[in-house]
Protein backbone atom coordinates (compact mmCIF):
# COMPACT_ATOMS: atom_id res chain seq x y z
CA UNK A 1 0.00 0.00 0.00
CA UNK A 2 1.91 3.34 -0.89
CA UNK A 3 0.58 5.16 1.64
CA UNK A 4 3.65 7.86 1.91
CA UNK A 5 2.85 9.87 5.02
CA UNK A 6 0.21 10.05 7.49
CA UNK A 7 0.68 12.54 10.11
CA UNK A 8 -0.58 15.35 12.73
CA UNK A 9 1.01 18.93 13.28
CA UNK A 10 -0.46 21.96 14.04
CA UNK A 11 -3.72 20.38 14.58
CA UNK A 12 -3.87 19.04 10.87
CA UNK A 13 -3.91 15.82 9.71
CA UNK A 14 -1.69 15.21 6.47
CA UNK A 15 -2.12 11.96 4.42
CA UNK A 16 0.01 11.58 1.34
CA UNK A 17 -0.33 8.87 -1.48
CA UNK A 18 1.54 7.67 -4.30
CA UNK A 19 0.24 6.07 -7.35
CA UNK A 20 1.10 3.11 -8.20
CA UNK A 21 -1.33 0.74 -9.20
CA UNK A 22 -4.15 0.82 -11.77
CA UNK A 23 -7.00 2.10 -11.38
CA UNK A 24 -8.58 -1.71 -11.52
CA UNK A 25 -6.15 -2.52 -8.91
CA UNK A 26 -7.36 -0.10 -6.47
CA UNK A 27 -11.41 -0.35 -7.33
CA UNK A 28 -10.36 -4.38 -6.61
CA UNK A 29 -8.55 -3.42 -3.58
CA UNK A 30 -11.31 -0.53 -2.00
CA UNK A 31 -14.43 -1.77 -3.59
CA UNK A 32 -16.75 0.83 -1.40
CA UNK A 33 -15.03 3.77 -2.27
CA UNK A 34 -16.54 6.02 -5.22
CA UNK A 35 -15.73 5.40 -8.78
CA UNK A 36 -14.77 8.24 -10.53
CA UNK A 37 -15.84 8.64 -14.26
CA UNK A 38 -13.50 10.68 -15.55
CA UNK A 39 -12.05 10.67 -19.31
CA UNK A 40 -8.42 11.48 -18.26
CA UNK A 41 -7.57 7.86 -16.14
CA UNK A 42 -4.54 10.05 -14.17
CA UNK A 43 -7.79 11.94 -13.13
CA UNK A 44 -9.32 9.05 -12.17
CA UNK A 45 -6.49 8.20 -10.23
CA UNK A 46 -6.35 11.22 -8.49
CA UNK A 47 -10.03 11.08 -7.24
CA UNK A 48 -9.88 7.61 -6.31
CA UNK A 49 -6.86 7.80 -3.96
CA UNK A 50 -7.90 11.28 -2.49
CA UNK A 51 -11.15 9.13 -1.39
CA UNK A 52 -8.85 6.25 -0.52
CA UNK A 53 -7.04 8.23 2.06
CA UNK A 54 -10.08 9.93 3.25
CA UNK A 55 -11.38 6.03 3.61
CA UNK A 56 -8.02 5.49 5.91
CA UNK A 57 -8.74 8.47 8.23
CA UNK A 58 -12.71 7.21 8.67
CA UNK A 59 -14.91 5.30 6.66
CA UNK A 60 -18.22 6.85 7.09
CA UNK A 61 -16.58 10.69 5.56
CA UNK A 62 -17.70 11.02 1.95
CA UNK A 63 -16.56 14.54 -0.34
CA UNK A 64 -19.11 16.97 -1.62
CA UNK A 65 -18.32 20.12 -3.88
CA UNK A 66 -19.11 23.28 -2.83
CA UNK A 67 -20.97 26.01 -5.68
CA UNK A 68 -16.50 27.50 -5.87
CA UNK A 69 -15.70 23.79 -6.52
CA UNK A 70 -13.96 23.56 -2.64
CA UNK A 71 -14.16 19.79 -1.20
CA UNK A 72 -16.90 19.65 1.47
CA UNK A 73 -16.76 16.88 4.40
CA UNK A 74 -20.40 16.05 6.06
CA UNK A 75 -19.10 16.51 9.33
CA UNK A 76 -17.66 19.65 10.94
CA UNK A 77 -14.25 19.15 9.68
CA UNK A 78 -13.15 20.85 6.63
CA UNK A 79 -10.56 19.13 3.63
CA UNK A 80 -8.47 20.34 1.14
CA UNK A 81 -7.20 18.30 -1.61
CA UNK A 82 -3.79 18.69 -4.21
CA UNK A 83 -2.11 16.48 -6.54
CA UNK A 84 1.18 16.52 -8.44
CA UNK A 85 2.88 14.00 -10.26
CA UNK A 86 2.22 10.75 -8.91
CA UNK A 87 1.24 11.85 -5.12
CA UNK A 88 -2.45 12.97 -4.54
CA UNK A 89 -2.80 14.56 -0.83
CA UNK A 90 -5.33 15.07 1.51
CA UNK A 91 -5.47 17.56 4.68
CA UNK A 92 -8.14 17.75 7.61
CA UNK A 93 -8.72 19.97 10.17
CA UNK A 94 -11.05 21.50 12.62
CA UNK A 95 -10.45 24.74 11.12
CA UNK A 96 -10.47 26.16 7.46
CA UNK A 97 -7.39 24.46 5.74
CA UNK A 98 -6.22 24.77 2.34
CA UNK A 99 -3.25 22.67 0.58
CA UNK A 100 -1.01 22.54 -2.21
CA UNK A 101 1.57 20.29 -3.46
CA UNK A 102 4.05 21.09 -6.70
CA UNK A 103 6.97 20.00 -8.62
CA UNK A 104 9.76 22.48 -8.16
CA UNK A 105 10.42 23.22 -11.68
CA UNK A 106 11.23 26.20 -14.10
CA UNK A 107 7.80 26.54 -15.10
CA UNK A 108 7.05 28.91 -12.10
CA UNK A 109 10.50 30.95 -12.88
CA UNK A 110 8.65 31.67 -16.32
CA UNK A 111 5.20 32.48 -14.93
CA UNK A 112 6.29 34.31 -11.56
CA UNK A 113 5.31 37.98 -13.32
CA UNK A 114 1.78 36.66 -12.61
CA UNK A 115 2.16 35.91 -8.55
CA UNK A 116 6.23 37.28 -7.43
CA UNK A 117 5.72 40.40 -5.88
CA UNK A 118 8.45 43.34 -6.12
CA UNK A 119 9.64 42.21 -2.89
CA UNK A 120 11.30 38.95 -3.35
CA UNK A 121 15.04 38.78 -4.16
CA UNK A 122 17.14 35.83 -4.53
CA UNK A 123 14.89 34.07 -7.35
CA UNK A 124 15.54 30.19 -7.78
CA UNK A 125 13.23 27.34 -8.42
CA UNK A 126 13.03 26.56 -5.75
CA UNK A 127 11.62 29.71 -4.07
CA UNK A 128 9.23 30.72 -7.25
CA UNK A 129 8.05 26.90 -6.93
CA UNK A 130 7.56 27.44 -2.79
CA UNK A 131 6.12 30.99 -3.23
CA UNK A 132 3.38 29.39 -5.66
CA UNK A 133 2.36 26.36 -3.84
CA UNK A 134 1.90 28.86 -0.85
CA UNK A 135 -0.76 31.11 -2.64
CA UNK A 136 -2.73 28.46 -4.23
CA UNK A 137 -2.73 27.23 -0.64
CA UNK A 138 -3.79 30.56 0.37
CA UNK A 139 -6.78 30.20 -2.29
CA UNK A 140 -7.80 26.67 -1.61
CA UNK A 141 -7.65 28.00 2.07
CA UNK A 142 -10.13 31.01 1.00
CA UNK A 143 -12.56 28.38 -0.89
CA UNK A 144 -14.48 31.68 -2.54
CA UNK A 145 -11.91 32.36 -5.34
CA UNK A 146 -11.84 36.34 -6.56
CA UNK A 147 -8.10 35.97 -5.59
CA UNK A 148 -5.22 38.51 -7.67
CA UNK A 149 -2.27 36.05 -6.50
CA UNK A 150 -0.01 39.12 -6.67
CA UNK A 151 -1.83 41.90 -4.80
CA UNK A 152 -3.89 39.93 -2.47
CA UNK A 153 -1.18 37.65 -1.23
CA UNK A 154 1.56 39.20 -0.16
CA UNK A 155 4.98 37.30 1.86
CA UNK A 156 7.73 39.33 3.23
CA UNK A 157 10.61 38.03 1.38
CA UNK A 158 12.10 35.22 3.18
CA UNK A 159 14.97 32.31 2.00
CA UNK A 160 13.52 28.59 0.66
CA UNK A 161 14.29 25.92 2.80
CA UNK A 162 13.61 21.98 3.51
CA UNK A 163 10.91 22.97 6.10
CA UNK A 164 9.06 25.84 7.39
CA UNK A 165 6.66 27.92 8.17
CA UNK A 166 5.60 32.06 7.02
CA UNK A 167 3.13 34.47 7.83
CA UNK A 168 0.70 35.35 4.64
CA UNK A 169 -0.81 38.74 4.51
CA UNK A 170 -3.72 38.01 3.15
CA UNK A 171 -6.58 40.27 2.74
CA UNK A 172 -6.18 42.41 6.44
CA UNK A 173 -5.57 38.55 8.04
CA UNK A 174 -2.47 37.09 8.70
CA UNK A 175 -2.23 33.04 8.06
CA UNK A 176 0.52 30.50 8.96
CA UNK A 177 1.82 28.82 5.62
CA UNK A 178 3.37 25.63 6.80
CA UNK A 179 5.65 24.06 4.16
CA UNK A 180 8.13 20.91 3.86
CA UNK A 181 10.27 18.49 0.85
CA UNK A 182 8.63 15.94 -0.18
CA UNK A 183 10.53 13.89 -2.96
CA UNK A 184 11.29 16.89 -5.94
CA UNK A 185 7.98 18.93 -4.53
CA UNK A 186 6.82 21.18 -1.54
CA UNK A 187 3.49 20.63 0.36
CA UNK A 188 2.26 23.49 1.89
CA UNK A 189 -0.63 23.99 3.83
CA UNK A 190 -2.32 27.17 5.26
CA UNK A 191 -4.57 27.66 8.55
CA UNK A 192 -5.04 30.27 10.92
Amino acid sequence: MPLVLKKEENNVLIYIWRIQESLEELVQLYPNIEFPKFRSEKRNLEFICARILLYLHSKNLKISYSENGAPLLNNHQHISISHSGNLVCITISDNLIGVDIEEISEKSMKTQSKFVNQNQTNLTENKTSLIWCIKESVYKFHKKGNINFKKDILLEDFEAKNKGMLIVHFKKKYLKAYYFKIENKYLVYVCR
